[in-house]
Order: C-alpha cells, then sequence, then structure tokens
C-alpha cells in the first residue's frame, strides 16, 4: 500500500504543528477557526495586561482529552502568558469550547511586537496530533519615564523669622528706652471706674476699659490694671482697666418640644431605565441585535459579537434553498428572535434558545425610589 500525505494533521517536530505522512488520520482532532488577530494591552499594577479568546472545535466523532499551550513566537516570552482554566480538559465530540489566554508582561519590557499562537493537542498521540491556530500579533507598548523630581526651593521661611525676631528685639529696645524715663503709674485697684479715671487723668493717663463680668466684686470696680501701680510709663499713655460687670440673668431655658425627624430618602438605583430593567447579579444584555434584553453571562454576549462578526464569513456566497442567507455546512440559524439569520453551530443555536427561555428568572427592575418615615420617640 502507497502511504498518502494528509492535510492538516500535525506534529510538533521542530517546535510548531507541521503535516506529516500518516495513513490512519484524515484530518487532524481539533480545529481553531476562531481567533484574534491581535491582543489589546493595558498598563496596570506595573504590568501590561490582556487576553485572548479561541473557539476550539472537536471534528471527531469521539471525546478527547486536549491539551492547551501558547507558543510565542518572535522577542516574547513564554511566562508571559497562561491559559485561563485548566490546560487539560476532556472536550466531547464534535462539542465547540472557547479557551481563554491570559497576558500579564512586565511595564519594564521593551516596546515592539511578537505573536503567539493556541495550541491544541491530543493527549492520546501528543507527537502527531495538534493543532495551532492563527497568530495574534502583541504590541508592547513603551511605558512613559517618570518626571523629573522638582529640585528643592529655598526656604525662604527661615528669612522672614529671622526678620521677625528682629523687629521684636528692637520694638523691646524702644520701649524700654522710652518708658525707663517715665513716672510711675498710680493704683487704682478697687476703686469705682469713675475715681479710677480721675486719679489717671490727674497723674497725665489716658484709662482705657476692658469689661469682666464676674459676682466677686460690686459693679463698676476696677479689678486690675496694666500698667501696673508704681511702674514706669510714658506720659499720656493708656492704662488699661479691667472693670467688673455684673453677671447677666440666664432666663430658665423653655423644654424643647421634640422636633419631628424628616424620612429618610432612599434614591432611585442609578444607571438603571425603569422601563427596561437591569439583569440579576452574574448576568448582563446579550446585545444580539439594537434591542436584546435577554440576561446571560458575559461569556455568552462576547460569543454573541463574536458570531455577529463572522455572519458573512458562515454564509454560502452561492446561496441556497434558503436565498442569500443560506449557511455554509455545519452551520445554522442562530434564531435568537424572528429574522435571526446569524449563522451558529447547532450548540449555540440550543444555548441561544435557552437563553431565550430562562430571560425572566434572570431579570430584575430598577429599585425605585423609597420614602421611610422615621419612628417618633416615645414620651
Amino acid at each position: 500500500m502507497t502511504a498518502r500525505r494528509v492535510a492538516g494533521r500535525g506534529s510538533r517536530r521542530g517546535g510548531e504543528c507541521k503535516d506529516v505522512e500518516r495513513e490512519d488520520q484524515d484530518m487532524p482532532s481539533f480545529e481553531i477557526p476562531d481567533g484574534p488577530t491581535t491582543v489589546a494591552l493595558k498598563t496596570e499594577g506595573g504590568f501590561h495586561k490582556g487576553s485572548a479568546v479561541f473557539g476550539v472545535t472537536n471534528k471527531t466523532g469521539e471525546g478527547l482529552t486536549a491539551r492547551f499551550s501558547v507558543q510565542v513566537q518572535g522577542d516574547g516570552k513564554p511566562e508571559w502568558y497562561q491559559v485561563q482554566g485548566e490546560s487539560e480538559r476532556p472536550v466531547a465530540a464534535g462539542e465547540n469550547q472557547t479557551v481563554t489566554v491570559v497576558a500579564k508582561i512586565p511595564a519594564a519590557t521593551p516596546p515592539g511586537q511578537h505573536r503567539i499562537k493556541l495550541r491544541a493537542t491530543n493527549v492520546n498521540d501528543p507527537d502527531n496530533d495538534c493543532t495551532d491556530s492563527t497568530a495574534a500579533t502583541v504590541t508592547v507598548p513603551a511605558v512613559s519615564a517618570p518626571p523629573p523630581k522638582p529640585k528643592p526651593k529655598f526656604p525662604w521661611w527661615i528669612l522672614a523669622v529671622v526678620g521677625g525676631v528682629l523687629v521684636l528685639v528692637i520694638g523691646v529696645i524702644i520701649a524700654v528706652v522710652a518708658l525707663g524715663g517715665g513716672s510711675k503709674v498710680p493704683d487704682v485697684v478697687g476703686q469705682p471706674y469713675t475715681e479710677a479715671v480721675k486719679a489717671l487723668d490727674k497723674a497725665g493717663y489716658k484709662a482705657k476699659r476692658i469689661d469682666k463680668e464676674t459676682d466677686a466684686k460690686a459693679a463698676e470696680t476696677v479689678l486690675d490694671q496694666s500698667p501696673a501701680a508704681g511702674a514706669k510709663a510714658k506720659k499720656d499713655g493708656p492704662v488699661q482697666l479691667t472693670v467688673a460687670i455684673a453677671l447677666p440673668v440666664v432666663p430658665e431655658p423653655k423644654p424643647e418640644e421634640p422636633k419631628e425627624e424628616p424620612p429618610i430618602i432612599e434614591p432611585a438605583e442609578a444607571n438603571c431605565d425603569p422601563a427596561v430593567g437591569a439583569c440579576i447579579d452574574g448576568f448582563v444584555w446579550r446585545g444580539a441585535w439594537p434591542n436584546d434584553r435577554v440576561c446571560v453571562t458575559p461569556e455568552s454576549r462576547y460569543l454573541a459579537a463574536l458570531e455577529n462578526s463572522q455572519a458573512g464569513a458562515r454564509r454560502n456566497p452561492n446561496g441556497g434553498p434558503y436565498g442569500p442567507d443560506t449557511c455554509l455546512m455545519g452551520y445554522v440559524w442562530r434564531d435568537g428572535f424572528n429574522g435571526d439569520h446569524v449563522c451558529v453551530t447547532g450548540e449555540r443555536r440550543t444555548v441561544v434558545a435557552q437563553e431565550n427561555a430562562a430571560g425572566p428568572s434572570r431579570y430584575r427592575a430598577c429599585r425605585p425610589e423609597r420614602i421611610i418615615p422615621r419612628t417618633k420617640p416615645a414620651g
């Protein structure tokens, strides 16, 4: 029997899945038709982070175990990438699984480009049965250098403090010189305020009054003076007198009537349209078409967007029994709504039907504004 070359069968010689001649297999067990061409990165926490989602299909008639790995081409490093979840997982016959590759590249990495591929290997025949996805380009951005630290400013406040101290010292010297030759201030403490003013006026000084509420002395009695009695002070200078005044009569306060507290107002839920509602936690709008308000998992929403983007590629270019919307072999209409002719796998159409049926159980109304009256105090 003459050996024949089978296209698509994978071998890992040389680090890539290459075609080999095998009579016992016609095609590689796995196919990776869906995958991105680029991987977007976002810088946070000292790393460039991103992810890429691939669709992997078991094309055989039996269940297999697939081993998923990331192949890096160019200046990239394998330790930057990992498969989310288990790297080895069972794949049923004809099943399509979604595999997510997570990127975590140090922010200090020099800018540049490299490529990655997702590899699916049959663990029962790892040396001969593997499939690589199309390459996705990863662009490592340049990280801007931090701005230079500002030069320390000269501490001008030190000059201000020194100047203030000099002014204070000069003022003290002037006061000492000016007062050194003055006359003595008479003692007016304990006198009625009117008598104290007369005594100071007679000695050549002016009284400056400061009131102090007290019941220790009679009202209008001088409690203190500055400068003190006997101190030398400049003529016509002020002498500060602290004068007693009666304590104010404080009326007994009336009992306050209890005030009615305003009600507690809980605002309505933010960013929620009452006419549309919202999904319960863990679910989002599917968004397969503009008014698609069926609540699904984030992964199903991604798959719906991916199916919409590949709708044209999955239609028969030559038409068929259903006109220009006829799907290629292996695909059917999604039927998420009346007229939904996006071509998907049979499994996805079943999932979409199940999502439509479960829609009401995953929906909730917006929380309205609530007014909660306060409880009146007992008494």
